[in-house]
């Protein structure tokens, strides 16, 4: 990816021909840390289980960074534009085991691509309208350690989903360090989970960046974080959307037409005079509780 502007081959050309983008670094050693300790504490009673938690952000506010993560979001961007939105997210906490056999796990690899009654719905191919990015935690270098598997070139071919069980010779795990980003094509066949006997309890954060005018996936019970997040954070938990009005037309929603304060992700002056505003605010409300 450094070198697209030397070679003129973009991200997006890269997302487009393998249906992913690795970025390794993506999180730095504290922030890893900070969010391994939340998944920690959010699975605590139950240490030992499998976990795969959804709606993530009123849960701990470790995980709000990664809503607008400096790393990541331009890429996002990139491939979708800045109408956009999180409309799920989810951690999975997976505890290692003795075994190799992943049909030892109900679901197996739990084979499945993201979205739903989309792929009911639209004849194939559908358009990306989603992308899903997995902030992995812990190393996964080495065999076995409960990697993500991806099914190669499925988001061009529209193959059906293998058996639960089955590990066709076209899958593939993703090998990578703690702290990288993957962004995937959520036409991507991808498995939930795989053998881990690393030793190590495998955890990953995955966020989905859809259009705004796409539902929630989620309850997205987040209203109560608006005095947390600066703007672009708010429009990227929904908090953004206003009531316009289209020729004469009142009542329209500005996730279909939406203006500036929609969209601060597209508006970084807006954004920063929200920031500074916000700021502001805070110091007089501390001044009054003097």
């Amino acid at each position: 990816m450094n070198n697209s502007v030397e070679t003129g081959y973009s991200a997006k050309d890269e997302f487009e021909e393998q249906g992913y983008i690795a970025i390794p670094d993506a999180l730095n050693t504290e922030q890893v840390g900070r969010l391994i300790a939340a998944i920690d504490r959010l699975t605590a009673r139950s240490p030992d289980k499998i976990h795969n938690v959804a709606d993530i952000f009123g849960k701990h506010d470790a995980f709000l960074e990664l809503l607008d993560l400096p790393t990541v979001l331009p890429t996002v961007t990139e491939l979708l534009g800045t109408n956009i939105w999180v409309n799920h997210s989810h951690f999975n906490a997976n505890p290692a085991t003795e075994s190799t056999d992943v049909t030892e796990h109900d679901n197996g690899y739990g084979w499945h691509r993201d979205g739903g009654a989309i792929h009911r719905d639209l004849p194939w191919p559908p358009p990306l309208l989603t992308l899903k990015v997995g902030f992995y935690l812990t190393d996964l270098t080495q065999p076995n350690a409960g990697q993500t598997y991806f099914v190669r070139d499925s988001h061009k071919t529209g193959e059906k989903t293998p058996d639960r069980y089955d590990l066709p010779s076209t899958a593939f795990p993703m090998m990578v360090k703690g702290g990288t980003a993957v962004l995937f094509d959520r036409r991507l066949i991808h498995s939930i989970r795989s053998a881990n006997n690393s030793g190590t309890k495998r955890r990953v954060i995955f966020i989905q960046y859809a259009y705004r005018w796409m539902a929630a996936n989620d309850a997205m019970k987040v209203g109560h974080l608006r005095r947390k997040l600066n703007p672009v954070q708010q429009q990227l938990l929904g908090l953004t959307t206003s009531i316009t009005s289209v020729d004469g037309a009142r009542g329209r929603s500005g996730r279909y037409y939406p203006r500036p304060a929609d969209v601060p992700l597209a508006h970084p002056d807006l954004a920063q005079q929200g920031r500074s505003l916000r700021s502001l605010a805070g110091r007089i409300w501390r001044f009054l509780r003097r």
